[in-house]
């Protein structure tokens, strides 16, 4: 079994080449943790059968999940909005990151954005590197407890 911590990257497929920008600025970032960004463009086998398992599980694993929302998550975000779901039903730490679209046009959006986004910190996805603290320690904490398949899920802070 592969012992690499991972971030799991939520993003609508529109914002594919952004969230591609993200996972390389990212994993370039955290390389001393040696830490991998999974996105569904680079890491989804495409043979696989139950791609909505497959998320899960992936997420389930993940030390983090970082979402970045967009307009094109409000217009379909109904994947974003279930892999939000699975984090934070698995412990898992969410970081959100707003793409071209600000606090207020997300409340304002009346479509069904779940509270939990509307009740958590949101931050500019042009500030994403404000995000590394918090990354690094829930990375840390995931590599102290040996993080696997069967581990308990981190505290989300």
């Amino acid at each position: 079994m592969n012992s690499e911590l991972q971030i799991f990257l939520s993003y609508a497929g529109e914002d594919a080449f952004e969230a591609t920008l993200l996972q390389g600025a990212i994993e370039s970032l955290l390389k001393d943790l040696h830490v991998s960004v999974w996105t569904y463009g680079r890491d989804q086998a495409r043979d696989e059968r139950s791609i909505s398992n497959s998320l899960r599980d992936r997420i389930k694993r993940s030390s983090a999940a970082i979402i970045l929302l967009s307009q094109f998550t409000l217009e379909s975000g109904g994947t974003q909005w279930i892999e939000l779901a699975y984090a934070d039903a698995f412990g898992v730490p969410i970081f959100i990151l707003l793409h071209h679209l600000t606090f207020d046009e997300l409340r304002r959006a009346d479509r069904g954005v779940p509270s939990l986004v509307l009740e958590g910190q949101c931050t500019p996805a042009a500030d994403w590197k404000s995000l590394e603290n918090g990354l690094r320690r829930c990375l840390k904490s995931a590599g102290r407890e040996g993080l696997s398949e069967e581990s308990t899920p981190i505290d989300k802070d």
